[in-house]
């Protein structure tokens, strides 16, 4: 019977099947048991009274009963457990008693058998305490678990999400039954039947409901929330986009989350808001918009009780009114709809190698406009383009054609159809507005510049001024290529600052030289007509300061230009000076087959003409390898050679590169601190901790030598910083004795720096100097045998040195015999040593840590002759120059020797 679900218990007269008490009788199971007991040759007699079962309220009520009943027992198994393993852990403690503390067994001792079973004993107790131990805590947790089961039942939330599933199986068994009633299936009945239960279950738990609300309890639904509320949901405040009949559409964006409160602009990707789905019964308060917006106002979040008083301050019924009265207000004025004879999209396409493109006019559903036929697009076409649609030719010759048309693009191109399309609309006519300031002021010129450097026609300003680069940052990350959209937040805010940006632009265009000579002619003609001078009132003064600051604007904003390679030169006052000619290689590898595709930033010299490099140095020197003539720049206007603010831009933009040596920074760093920047500003700017800043600028303490070797890669910036705190005499020969291979590793050598640095200002503080020799005066036996400094120290010192000299000597050769025991030890058989300590006090845990013990006092030990032999070696090789007894002279000639080493 048990293949077929049937089990046995002592609380049940016969066999059951689990789970199925006051449920539909599961008649494959007891068919097939009925099968398999006539095989056996017994008979079967099969009666279902699927009428008789107790209401859903009464099984209810008896799991509660019976939870309760398993909460006593489980109790006691816990109590059983626990006494047991207490139990458990007093034997063996008292058979621990016996042993004295990290007392070994005596191998061959009368006691070795008792020890050994004694062991054992202790060994199984504290198990057997552990495995009881564990089973305590197993029935604690099924009490637990028990005792909460009635409150789990009925929780209110966890109650609704259970009435979704009902309400969804109901109907689908009343779908059965009426399929079944209309073709006369013989589960009409089991359908009736479950629709009766499941219907009685539904009533059950809607009363539970409905007893949490009469408590207090508040159950959110569609009618609690407005558009615009913030949800407390999952331990955080969302903004809600949208109310539906079971969940909330809440403001979603996973790279901020966890947010303390997360609005619909946090979500938002390039216009489009990212929502995640919400139940109703997760949630667990409520927030209006504006009593949100207030309390981060304060820099608070709002609390359960908070959020509580502001929602009955302003219930969501009232809010949803006054935006419907809004959105009714909206949809009354008049609105014109657009003319269905003007195009709404176009579509380039461009086969790769061919030199003409296709412009197709696509009307509002995406079709061929019937009223504008094709136009082709004549070229030339880039060919370093992968996607020849993206030239820069063609581009400014659509550009010229929408605008020939009266229209103008918006938005950004997209991939579709084997080409790219793009919104158009046509260009909003405004009011033409008085002219600024007295007729007679002649137009701004700008610089003149050669015909060859080609600048954006105005009606593509929408492609371009999408990513403006702001003053004071890298371009690294603004590109303006079509491949590389705009992130949102470096978009114009609205069409109010798209269109500023396009009025600077048209106006750099506009103003030519015909147009100047036209405003002299005019000017020249009302010239007569003034007879009496007129004083300037207050609004033609406001008008003049209005236009002295748009074109301060207009000379300060950046532009950007097509120019040609070989009219722009390098900054000699740039921060870096060596480039890695391999990795320009490569990039002049990548330039050759996609293209530039991000511009560069220079600036226009007006008495040469010419462009002068602010940030791109590499992308230039690479566009030259590559055979590229012309380049996309920003134009900085306003930008001046040698500025603080140009030089701040151009380190800030340089001292992030990984192939950008130490002394290139140690440099940048002393040009802005020149500059009047201080070295926490140099840091912030440069994201580089202060400290950070002052080590690099320390570098420049180097002598010329040192800091060749170390632009050279060898000498490592660490070592680098501590040779430059010496001398510039000491330094050298240091790094002789370095290059040499004086020191067995960087760390002897750093030692020997310190001990040099430390020798110096002890003998400056008494009144000499300190210079190493080229070579130690004495030999080796000298130097062990002689006292360092033996003619500063008294003889009571001296005496005093040799004595604890001995004692120290005598005491390191005792270590001889520790040496031939760790000897022993680091050649011996594991086996062995497990044999041989297992039985001994502490066991082999014990004598690995004394090991670990006395491999930490060793290195502690090296540490410190490391930096004696330092100190030796500095004292045994220097020279001590005492000023009294050096002459005026030659005083000088030292004096002169430094300075020029």
């Amino acid at each position: 019977m048990r293949p077929h679900g049937f089990w046995s218990s002592r609380n049940v007269d016969g066999l059951y099947i689990r789970r199925s008490q006051d449920k539909e009788a599961q008649m494959w199971r007891i068919n097939g048991a009925a099968e398999a007991l006539r095989a056996a040759g017994h008979e079967v007699t099969i009666e279902v009274k699927e009428e008789v079962r107790r209401s859903f309220a009464e099984a209810e009520a008896d799991r509660a009963d019976r939870a309760e009943g398993r909460v006593e027992r489980f109790s006691d198994r816990a109590g059983r457990a626990v006494a047991s393993a207490d139990a458990r852990r007093a034997t063996a403690d008292q058979i621990s008693q016996r042993f004295e503390f990290g007392q070994p067994i005596l191998v061959g001792h009368h006691s070795e058998g008792r020890a050994r079973r004694d062991a054992a004993r202790i060994d199984t107790n504290m198990r057997k305490s552990f495995e009881e131990r564990d089973r305590a805590s197993h029935w604690a947790d099924r009490t637990r678990a028990s005792e909460n089961y009635e409150a789990y039942r009925n929780n209110p939330q966890r109650t609704l999400r259970r009435l979704e599933r009902l309400r969804a199986d109901l109907r689908q068994q009343e779908r059965h039954h009426t399929e079944a009633v209309e073709k006369g299936y013989s589960s009409v009945d089991r359908h009736a039947r479950l629709i009766l239960d499941l219907t009685e279950e539904i009533a059950h738990w809607e009363q539970i409901v409905e007893k949490a609300k009469a408590e207090g309890m508040k159950i959110w639904g569609p009618a609690d929330f407005a558009p615009g509320d913030f949800v407390l949901y999952s331990g955080s405040w969302y903004q809600v986009a949208r109310v539906n009949p079971k969940t909330l559409s809440i403001a979603w964006n996973l790279r901020l989350a966890p947010k303390a409160v997360m609005t619909l602009v946090d979500a938002d990707f390039n216009g489009r808001t990212s929502t995640h789905s919400a139940d109703y019964t997760q949630a667990r308060a409520r927030c209006p918009e504006d009593a949100m917006d207030a309390f981060l106002a304060d820099g608070k979040v709002p609390g359960i009780k908070s959020a509580r008083v502001a929602s009955e301050a302003a219930p969501a019924d009232v809010i949803r009114e006054a935006q419907a009265k809004a959105k009714m207000a909206k949809a009354k004025k008049a609105t014109r709809r657009s003319d269905p004879k003007i195009p709404k999209r176009i579509r380039l396409t461009c086969e790769k190698g061919a030199t003409d493109a296709t412009l197709t006019w696509l009307d509002g559903r995406g079709r061929p406009h019937k009223d504008h036929p094709a136009v082709t697009v004549p070229g030339p076409v880039d060919p370093t383009c992968i996607v020849p649609e993206w030239s820069g030719t063609l581009q400014s010759q659509v550009a010229e054609l929408l605008a020939e048309r009266g229209l103008t693009s918006c938005g950004d191109w997209v991939g579709r159809d084997g080409g790219i399309v793009r919104a158009i609309a046509p260009v909003a006519k405004t009011e033409p507005e008085a002219p600024a300031g007295d007729e007679d002021q002649a137009p701004v010129d700008e610089p003149g510049e050669d015909p060859k450097v080609v600048e954006k026609t105005p009606s593509d300003l929408r492609f371009l001024s999408s990513n403006p680069v702001p003053q004071g940052s890298s371009e690294v990350g603004h590109s303006v290529h079509p491949l590389n959209p705009t992130p949102h937040s470096e978009r114009p805010g609205t069409m109010t600052d798209i269109a500023a940006t396009a009025t600077v632009e048209v106006a750099k265009v506009t103003e030519t030289a015909p147009a100047k000579k036209s405003t002299r002619k005019a000017t020249a003609r009302k010239a007569p007509a003034v007879k009496k001078v007129v004083e300037p009132t207050k609004a033609s003064k406001r008008r003049e300061v209005v236009a002295e600051k748009a074109t301060a604007t207009a000379e300060k904003a950046a532009t950007q230009k097509t120019i040609p390679i070989d009219r722009i030169d390098r900054d000699p006052n740039q921060p870096r000076e060596l480039f890695d000619q391999a990795k320009l290689e490569e990039l002049a590898g990548s330039m050759r087959k996609l293209g530039q595709l991000q511009p560069i930033s220079v600036r226009y010299d007006v008495g040469t003409r010419r462009y002068t490099i602010i940030m791109g140095e590499r992308r230039w020197r690479a566009a030259k390898m590559a055979d590229l003539t012309e380049m996309t720049a920003l134009v900085l206007h306003g930008a001046v050679s040698g500025s603080p603010e140009l030089l701040a831009k151009q380190v800030a933009e340089n001292v992030g590169r990984a192939d950008m040596t130490p002394m290139e920074e140690a440099k940048s760093f002393k040009d802005l601190e020149k500059a009047g920047y201080t070295i926490d500003d140099i840091g912030e700017m440069c994201g580089k901790a202060p400290a950070y800043v002052g080590w690099r600028i320390d570098l420049l303490k180097l002598c010329d030598s040192a800091q060749d070797a170390l632009a050279k890669g060898l000498l490592g910036v660490n070592l680098a910083w501590y040779a430059a705190q010496l001398s510039a005499q000491n330094q050298m020969r240091f790094l002789s004795r370095y290059t040499q291979g004086g020191f067995a590793n960087d760390r002897d050598a750093e030692a020997f720096v310190k001990a040099c640095r430390a020798e110096e200002e002890r003998r400056e503080s008494q009144g000499s100097f300190f210079v190493l020799s080229d070579e130690a005066t004495g030999k080796k036996g000298d130097v062990q045998e002689s006292i360092l400094g033996e003619h500063d120290v008294p003889e009571e010192e001296r005496e005093r040195i040799i004595s604890e000299r001995s004692k120290l000597t005598k005491k390191i050769e005792r270590l001889s015999a520790a040496g031939e025991i760790l000897a022993e030890l680091a050649t011996a058989d594991p086996e062995e040593l497990a044999l041989l300590l297992a039985g001994a006090a502490g066991g082999v845990e014990v004598h690995s840590k004394r090991m670990e013990h006395l491999r930490k006092l060793t290195g502690k030990v090296i540490g410190n002759l490391t930096k004696a032999q330092a100190i030796a070696s500095v004292r045994a090789g220097g020279i001590e120059i005492n000023p009294d007894a050096v002459g005026p002279e030659a005083a000088e000639d030292t004096t002169e020797t430094e300075a020029a080493a």
